[in-house]
This record gives structure tokens, C-alpha cells and sequence, in this order.
């Protein structure tokens, strides 16, 4: 995989692709980092959708302190989604088998592009490949967004409250399913 290793390089070519930054911190003898590289990082599919959406940087939480302080750092690996001028949208802290990892970087996409108007590209790169993803118990969270980022859009409501009942439904245990409000 492309690291780069430095923020402003990282920038660079965030401002070029469009494309946020993920920023993972890592440190020297760090045992969730160590299982990243050793499960995570090597799933293909992971490989191919951080690549493919995200300018991805690494980061010492030791060596490099000025980040660490402006985004108040103190775990490994954290992961935070950044704008090309460091703008963080969305942070993750601790180690994630590749199902939950793959969910996590479509929030991280979802939080980076529903602010700048990216709908379409929310609710697409959120619908690719969901099936593959109902294992994890980040699911809800997920189809709570791409249904956010599609009523925004649409301004179709029946569309956001459909989605949330089937939470309701689907995943009764879960936070988003206490957040459905209506009264059927």
C-alpha cells in the first residue's frame, strides 16, 4: 500500500485527487498495529477501497507531536479523516477485523463528503458491496448515513424514515434503531 509518511505531501495530494485523507497513528510496539498489518491490511478488498478513496498517511503518536496535539491523539492505531488542509471529519480509535475497518471508512467517506454536497458519491461508495458488510455491527450506522446523505439530496423523507424502520426492525439492539421517532 502507498503510505506517505508526511502531512504536507499528504495535503499535496489530497488538494490534487479530491480525495480525503486517512491518517493512521502507529507506534513502536504497538499490538493493535501489529494485527492491522498482520489481518487487516492484508484483505484485498481493504487494500483496494482505502486506495481508492482515501490519500492514506502514517504517523508516529511519538515523533510526530505537532499532530498528535492539533488532533488530540492518544491512541493506537487511531484513524482520522482529514480535508487537505487537516480539517478532521471523523476518528476511529483501536484495531478492527477487515469487515468492520471496510464499514468504518465509508462513515469516515460519508462524514468527509456529506458536508461538501458529495451525495451521490455518499450513498454510492455506501451501497458498494453491502451485503459483504452485514456482519458487522456497524451496519446500522452505515444505512443510517447513505439514508441521511440520500434525503438531503432528495428532500424525500419517506425514504430516511423507511430506512429507519428497517432498522428498527433488522436491528432492534442497535443504537440508530432507539433513534426512530414516528409514530406508526
Amino acid at each position: 500500500m502507498n503510505w506517505l509518511t508526511t502531512f504536507n505531501d499528504a495535503k499535496d495530494q489530497s488538494a490534487k485527487t479530491r480525495k480525503p485523507i486517512l491518517l493512521q497513528f502507529e507506534m513502536e510496539n504497538c499490538g493493535g498495529c501489529k494485527k492491522l498489518y498482520a489481518e487487516t491490511y492484508r484483505d484485498q478488498q481493504v487494500q483496494d477501497e482505502m486506495q481508492q478513496w482515501f490519500v492514506m498517511l502514517k504517523l508516529d503518536l511519538i515523533k510526530d507531536r505537532e499532530m498528535r496535539r492539533d488532533l488530540a491523539a492518544y491512541w493506537t492505531p487511531s484513524f482520522y479523516v482529514l480535508d487537505h488542509k487537516g480539517k478532521s471529519y471523523y476518528h476511529f480509535n483501536g484495531y478492527l477485523p477487515p469487515v468492520d475497518f471496510r464499514v468504518m471508512l465509508r462513515l469516515g467517506l460519508a462524514e468527509a463528503w456529506i458536508p461538501r454536497g458529495r451525495y451521490d458519491e455518499t450513498v454510492n461508495a455506501l451501497s458498494q458491496d453491502v451485503d459483504s458488510l452485514s456482519d458487522s455491527a456497524l451496519v446500522p450506522t452505515l444505512l443510517k448515513q447513505r439514508a441521511i446523505a440520500d434525503y438531503i439530496k432528495t428532500k424525500d423523507k419517506n425514504i430516511f424514515r423507511g430506512t429507519m424502520k428497517d432498522i428498527r426492525e433488522t436491528y432492534p439492539d442497535s443504537l440508530e434503531a432507539g433513534m426512530y421517532f414516528w409514530q406508526d
